[in-house]
């Protein structure tokens, strides 16, 4: 398996359209997860885990089993993390 990460397409930080923040926290769950969870007016945007995980809370809909890698982008390194184990919580 290439667990390599391509730091070089990560150096120009995003900015959330929701909160404003800067993403440095890559990660990617089924489109239709997306287009339950994420409010229609920023679906074609970035959205950052924070506000992800808030619009999530709001809708009911967990996607615990739906994140498998979570990736860092930072200014000076980058990181691949893998979820070992997720817990819904909440309920």
């Amino acid at each position: 398996m290439d667990y390599s990460i391509d730091c070089e397409m990560n150096r120009s930080q995003q900015k959330c359209k929701v909160c404003g923040r800067v993403d440095k926290f890559n990660y990617n769950v089924p489109d239709e997860m997306w287009r339950a969870i994420v409010p229609h007016s920023f679906q074609n945007n970035v959205v950052c885990l924070s506000c992800f995980d808030d619009f999530a809370s709001e809708t009911g809909i967990g996607y615990t089993y739906a994140l498998q890698s979570l990736f860092f982008a930072g200014r000076k390194a980058c990181f691949e993390f893998r979820v070992k184990q997720a817990i819904r919580v909440g309920e």
